[in-house]
């Protein structure tokens, strides 16, 4: 396989070079595009477009052509735009590109003899009358006066019209269905850069060393893909013609911070933040470059708040974030450029947040990324301009258990941990992979040609084809702590449950034998080694993008996208009779994309289309798979013995070889043989096993009021389908009269399970491309540029989002008539489900240095998803399941819990000092949550918890109380 994969590599990347070689590019970050005309209103070819950046001098250039049309692909930032031609008086303008836009500007001249040079200094239009995606962008004055706590960039997404998301975090958009559904992309400089673990967090960038990005919430153009929802472009920092640089410092404390609203009490927590960057040019107008650090220095404390009071301690500790990245610019001649950069970052958590369950376990956590990208620019003539960019990304999570474990089965080479043990209400479940070890690397290469043209109107086609080769290494310990499930009655009692537990963090100390009276099975993993899995899915895309300009009226956007995962879906793993050999790859991911704009006038413009948008493929799709080769999921029932619970198997624990001969369907149920467990196979071939995608559509309009302000407002839908679910156990039969399944650990008299497809394996899992939702929502959103000392953006949302626990398999088959709503066939609001939802945002240059900004933040109660904790699926299927079926028979409400509405409003203060010379100082003074408004992230929502429906502390900083953030910053 590793010989095919790289032949693809090789390949691929050899097309890519020679297209690219010819006309080298680089990744243009906005677009300026119009017509030039004389002052009779005629169409003037021939005219000399050049735009110059005021800070690094760099230049664009381009020629009108037969019909006065011109486009400039640019970098982001304050241009002088000139139109030049003989007989004609020289034109200037001056405007700002944002990420992503494309600004229209029409340029009128006049001939010589009747004007002179002049410079008229305006700004972009503030809607796009070009394109009919709804996107929004924040902006490099939001970036950097907003006030952000913990200065991470990426909460700024919480602005975004379309933004459906209320935590902070290293990601613009959290995955839904408990983290089985992926809908952003996240790109920096043009590189994706997102992290596919499935678990874990993304790759950090300081925020002082973003410029912009831009956040499109529906309907992104076939350039881009690889998401069902969200495409977030970033834009880092380059240098200028002028030497200059930044020194920031943050400062937060716990005596400055109200209570925590669950917990009652201030929770100890210090945290410091230095940043720096500098850049300037090693060759004016030429050669520019830019670095940047950024260090965190935090002292924690985690406070569990459990029904137990023993285990309701704390733990203290040191949580430390780097980051860094140094970029240089290189513009080579007025047609050629080239950008590379380098940067990376590192965390470390000694322990996670406290929360409802054991303290034991908690685990640390460290992250590592790194990136790699050089992209190459040559624009030729006036009408084509070509991009190549080849780069490389890693994500790094390592996680160990806190908890100490002498005994462990793999000691000494692993003596961490403890068994997880699942009771009613209560568990002290670790990370089932604990200890565990993973990192991606994705090399890239990306080839983007770009065309004007003129047939029926003017035409903007963009052709490109990239890959993208994801190499993973996993290190999953896999199961290899045991699983006690210990809920066939409830929970003992709180002094019995403290007495079985006496030391939290060290696992020698626990009397297990005290649970085996309700214990029905124990399920450990074993391994041939390591537990180590190595694969790769390589990806390929390719696309042509046509804006078409009909009239001065009319632009259709049109475009087709075509996405290829090789081995998204384990095809190339076997596993009779769950996995079959060489099972087809789907290759028919074709992606249709059209869009109309439809200006009424220069300040309105009617905008819709629709589209279909494939999602990533994560790598749990494949490493699940994988690992079956070389881990085995041994299950024993629980035979009656006092010491089950810490002896289950009566003896020694087998070995991988011993156990793959002792299994039931290897010989042919013979004596003591053992059942195994697998875990999210691959699914069967055909619609189970299809690329998630969704259908978008939308329709709204634009309107510019006056000079500075606009309103925008769409309606939206977003239908995704064959979204990721996850079947515990496929090896169950169902009672057609009940819908029930049918109990899964009944035998008959010779010993054999009857209730199950495939008899001689115990509960299987598979992950299933059939899930489904549908959003609706109206997003508006009113814009007012800086002028008048003040700016701001309000985004008001109302929407409702639906989705379904599909109808489950029984084997590798859907059941064939309707189950029980607690096991599929059952549609309605989804997890995160919010009806209402308002954000505003807002600067204010008071005069004499003070600037006041802010951000406020509303949200309706969000759904959340509740069990029983009766442990009743369990004992009919022998996994967790949906756990919704009650001990009466009775189910429990689907996603019924709503949470409370969420108000948050968050201001900064600053005050701006001359040093000396070109030097500056700001002090500034951030208030979070200054009502000091209880918000909750989350809840218990176990009914069998003695805490149902009460609040969970939360350490997002969306839920925090009032704090305080102190800070400073140096420009030179």
């Amino acid at each position: 396989m590793k010989s095919t994969t790289t032949r693809r590599l090789v390949l691929a990347t050899a097309i890519l070079a020679i297209l690219g070689v010819p006309r080298a590019g680089h990744a243009q970050e906005a677009t300026v595009t119009g017509t030039v005309t004389d002052t009779t209103g005629g169409v003037l070819p021939g005219v000399t477009i050049k735009g110059v950046n005021e800070a690094s001098g760099n230049s664009f250039e381009t020629v009108t052509d037969a019909r006065g049309a011109y486009r400039l692909a640019m970098r982001i930032g304050v241009y002088q735009i000139t139109a030049t031609l003989a007989g004609f008086g020289a034109e200037a303008r001056s405007l700002e590109l944002l990420v992503g836009q494309t600004t229209v500007l029409n340029i009128q001249m006049a001939p010589s003899t009747l004007q002179e040079s002049v410079t008229v200094r305006g700004a972009s239009a503030l809607i796009a009358t070009t394109t009919s995606s709804v996107s929004g962008n924040i902006d490099p004055k939001q970036m950097s006066e907003l006030p952000v706590l913990g200065r991470n960039w990426m909460s700024l997404s919480l602005l975004a019209p379309g933004n459906r998301t209320n935590t902070q975090g290293s990601v613009p958009v959290q995955d839904r269905h408990a983290g089985d559904v992926r809908e952003f992309e996240l790109n920096i400089d043009g590189q994706q850069v997102t992290a596919v673990l499935g678990t874990g967090n993304q790759a950090r960038y300081s925020k002082d060393s973003i410029a912009e990005f831009q956040f499109i919430a529906n309907r992104f153009d076939a350039t881009q893909g690889r998401s069902s929802g969200v495409q977030v472009n970033a834009i880092t920092k380059s240098g200028t013609n002028k030497p200059s640089g930044s020194f920031v410092g943050n400062f937060r404390d716990s005596k400055f911070n109200a209570q925590d609203p669950v917990l009652h009490l201030v929770v100890p927590y210090s945290d410091q933040q230095w940043s720096g960057t500098f850049g300037g040019p090693i060759r004016k107008d030429k050669v520019h470059f830019f670095a940047n650090y950024d260090y965190e220095h935090q002292p924690i404390t985690s406070i569990w708040n459990t029904p137990y009071p023993a285990f309701n301690i704390s733990l203290a500790g040191v949580t430390s974030i780097k980051m860094a990245g140094v970029r240089l610019d290189y513009e080579l001649s007025p047609k050629t450029r080239l950008m590379t950069k380098v940067s990376g970052s590192s965390l470390f958590q000694p322990f996670g947040a406290g929360n409802n369950n054991h303290p034991g376990a908690t685990n640390s956590n460290s992250e590592v990324s790194r990136e790699v990208l050089a992209q190459f620019t040559q624009v030729l003539g006036g009408r084509t301009v070509n991009e190549i960019k080849g780069g490389m990304s890693s994500y790094l999570l390592d996680q160990q258990a806190v908890a100490t474990w002498s005994h462990h089965w793999l000691a000494p080479d692993i003596t961490a941990g403890g068994p997880r043990i699942l009771l009613r209400g209560f568990s002290n479940s670790q990370n089932q992979n604990l200890p565990r070890y993973r990192i991606q690397r994705v090399w890239s290469v990306r080839d983007d040609f770009t065309l004007q043209y003129e047939a029926a109107g003017t035409h903007a086609l963009k052709l490109g084809g990239e890959l993208l080769y994801h190499d993973e290494f996993t290190r999953n310990c896999l199961w290899c702590m045991g699983e006690l499930t210990a809920n066939s009655a409830p929970a003992p009692n709180a002094a019995a449950l403290q007495a079985i537990f006496p030391d939290p963090f060290n696992a020698d100390t626990w009397n297990l034998n005290a649970l085996s009276s309700i214990t029905t099975r124990y399920k450990v993993g074993v391994s041939t080694g390591e537990f180590n899995t190595p694969y790769s899915i390589p990806k390929y895309g390719a696309w042509a993008q046509d804006d078409w300009t009909i009239g001065p009226r009319v632009t259709l956007n049109l475009g087709v996208r075509w996405d290829l995962a090789w081995n998204g879906f384990a095809q190339e793993v076997s596993l009779s009779p769950w996995m079959a050999p060489n099972r087809p790859q789907d290759g028919n991911n074709v992606q249709p994309r059209v869009g109309v704009a439809y200006s009424l006038n220069d300040r309105t413009v009617l905008r819709g289309g629709g589209g279909l948008y494939y999602a990533d493929v994560t790598s749990p799709n494949v490493q699940w798979a994988e690992s079956a080769a070389t881990i085995a999921l041994i299950t024993a029932n629980n035979d009656g013995r006092a010491d089950f619970a810490s002896n289950p198997f009566n003896g020694p624990l087998p070995t991988f070889d011993q156990a793959t001969k002792l299994f039931c369907y290897a010989n042919n149920y013979g004596p003591g043989c053992l059942i195994r467990d697998l875990q999210e196979l691959a699914p069967p071939p055909g619609k189970l096993a299809e690329v998630g995608h969704s259908w978008q559509t939308s329709v709204g309009m634009a309107r510019q009021l006056g000079s500075d302000m606009a309103l925008e407002a769409d309606y939206v839908f977003t239908g995704s389908r064959n979204e990721h679910r996850i079947q515990d156990n496929v090896n169950v039969l169902f009672d057609p009269a009940t819908g029930l399944p049918l109990n899964f650990n009944v035998k008959n008299a010779s010993g054999r399970f009857i209730n199950r497809p495939y008899p001689d394996w115990g509960v299987v899992g598979l992950y299933l491309m059939n899930g489904r939702s549908n959003y609706n929502g109206l997003q508006t959103v009113f814009t007012k540029r800086m002028s008048h000392r003040w700016q701001g953006t309000l985004t008001y949302t109302l929407s409702t989002l639906k989705d379904s626990d599909p109808r489950p398999l029984s084997g590798l088959t859907e059941v064939p008539f309707q189950v029980n709503a607690a096991f599929g066939d059952d549609y309605g609001p989804a997890v995160s489900d919010q009806r209402h939802r308002a954000v505003f945002n807002g600067i204010w240059n008071a005069g004499y240095g003070f600037q006041l900004s802010g951000i406020y933040f509303y949200g309706s109660g969000e759904r959340f998803a509740v069990t029983s904790g009766a442990g009743v699926s369990t004992t009919l299927i022998g996994a967790a399941g949906s756990d919704r079926l009650r001990s009466d028979g009775t189910i429990v409400a689907r996603n019924g819990l709503v949470g409370f509405p969420i108000h948050r409003l968050d201001m900064r203060l600053q005050r701006r000092f001359k040093i000396a010379g070109g030097v500056a100082g700001d002090g500034i003074v951030e208030l979070f949550n200054v009502l000091n408004r209880a918000n909750y992230g989350g809840y218990v929502t176990n009914e069998s918890s003695l805490q149902y429906k009460q609040p969970t502390s939360s350490t997002n900083l969306s839920y925090a109380p009032r704090s305080l953030q102190l800070g400073f910053r140096i420009v030179f």
